[in-house]
């Protein structure tokens, strides 16, 4: 088991990471660290799927007020650690996908971050970082959110603004501090990068203005998506209690069709959560789904595929 063990100086007022192995056989007795960087931070480890090598984010090169989260490729078995991305602005979340075949991060400025993807043929062959060629996934005018690769390796999905308000960004590129109260946002909706697709096309998969996608999960037979939204209406959307007024949604990724679950007014549900054969999904929420109130929570299934 990898994980990354951070470390506070309260007298500094900072924190310093390093990344840690452990047998999960035997215990305490052999944990080994990986990393040595006493000024850095080293974090999010993640095994390649094949194992015996894995990949990690940190900020060890270059100056350390301006060093960009890069991407890092180590040995379990020790070995100095490799950089396998270039990036400008940094990485800031990455994955793999099951079959192997890519890794896939995301990078770019704040709110136009795009995805790119390298191939996992190269990483092996133990290519430089000035060699990998990382494919870019999206071009996405708005950015891409957050993101998930499907278990079966065929898609990606994101959530990404519907628009971008110009007056707004422009202020934050030239550090115009104000406090706006109760700012307006952007409706969000999920998109989809098909993978199994020579030309990766992207497409829209929500397209009900009426409300903005906050989250998804997706089912173990990547079949279905689990979506949750709140509704297109400010008052609702832009306050930090909109999760009460958010709904569940189920999308079948093999006609596109988005049906409703839920329609609750003040009174939230979990995300969806799918068995791991898909045949049934589950959330929790109020014992009687009224308005808001402090009755004890309970969980509510449904065969997945019975409308």
């Amino acid at each position: 088991m990898l994980y990354a063990l951070t470390t506070p100086d309260w007298k500094e007022a900072t924190t310093q990471s390093d990344i840690y192995v452990v047998r999960t056989d035997r215990g305490l007795e052999s944990t080994r660290q990986l990393t040595f960087t006493t000024t850095r931070n080293e974090s999010s480890p993640r095994w390649a799927p094949a194992g015996g090598w894995f990949v990690f984010s940190s900020n060890r090169e270059g100056v350390a007020s301006e060093a960009k989260q890069q991407l890092f490729l180590m040995r379990a078995d020790g070995g100095e650690a490799r950089r396998i991305t270039n990036a400008k602005e940094g990485v800031s979340t990455f994955a793999f996908s099951k079959d192997g075949q890519w890794l896939v991060y995301r990078s770019g400025k704040a709110s136009e971050e795009q995805l790119y993807a390298l191939a996992m043929a190269s990483l092996d062959r133990g290519m430089s970082v000035d060699s990998l060629a990382p494919a870019q996934l999206t071009k996405h005018p708005t950015g891409v959110g957050s993101w998930e690769l499907t278990p079966d390796s065929r898609r990606i999905y994101f959530i990404t603004a519907d628009t971008v308000d110009a007056d707004e960004k422009a202020r934050v590129e030239k550090k115009f501090t104000v406090d706006v109260r109760n700012a307006a946002t952007s409706v969000n909706s999920l998109w989809m990068v098909d993978l199994a697709s020579a030309s990766r096309p992207i497409t829209r998969v929500t397209r009900d203005t009426s409300i903005a996608v906050t989250a998804f999960s997706i089912a173990p037979d990547s079949r279905w998506v689990g979506i949750t939204a709140v509704p297109n209406d400010r008052y609702k959307r832009n306050i930090t209690e909109q999760g009460i007024y958010a709904d569940q949604y189920l999308l079948n990724t093999r006609d596109g069709s988005v049906e409703r679950l839920t329609k609750n007014e003040e009174s939230s549900e979990s995300g969806l959560s799918f068995s791991p054969d898909s045949r049934t999904i589950a959330f929790s929420a109020s014992d009687d789904m009224a308005a808001y109130n402090m009755k004890n929570r309970r969980v509510y299934i449904r065969a997945t595929d019975a409308k």
